[in-house]
């Protein structure tokens, strides 16, 4: 299950660093203010997008994307839709971790009492 929820975790990742290399990316680069550069330079690419996007999630500081977040509220509303969500999605997969591995340990812990239980009947 863990698995999966990572798989579809990355499947967003990249569909929304598409999304934002289409929208802001690629119509950032023929300009020469800061701002676009920096937007040129954070998702230009397809592989930088999904990096910077995956640190938002980990890490959410937005203090470098304030100019460019002040001349864009569009790129304002998908970091903070997208923060939110993708913050929600790292935390349920790791409780899914977590979670998983308990039951494997219960399991095992059940599985070692039944085994205890029927060898003390064997002898009995």
């Amino acid at each position: 299950a863990v698995f999966w929820v990572a798989i579809l975790m990355a499947l967003c990742l990249y569909v929304c660093s598409i999304v934002v290399v289409r929208t802001f990316g690629q119509q950032a680069q023929g300009e020469d203010d800061l701002a676009e550069e920096f937007l040129a330079s954070a998702f230009g690419t397809v592989p930088m997008t999904m990096l910077t996007l995956f640190e938002l999630i980990a890490q959410p500081d937005l203090k470098p994307f304030h100019e460019a977040m002040f001349k864009q509220p569009s790129l304002t509303c998908f970091l903070v839709t997208f923060i939110i969500f993708g913050s929600f999605g790292l935390i349920a997969l790791l409780t899914g971790v977590i979670s998983e591995s308990i039951f494997e340990k219960n399991q095992f812990r059940q599985e070692e009492e039944r085994m205890e239980r029927e060898s003390q009947r064997k002898n009995l």
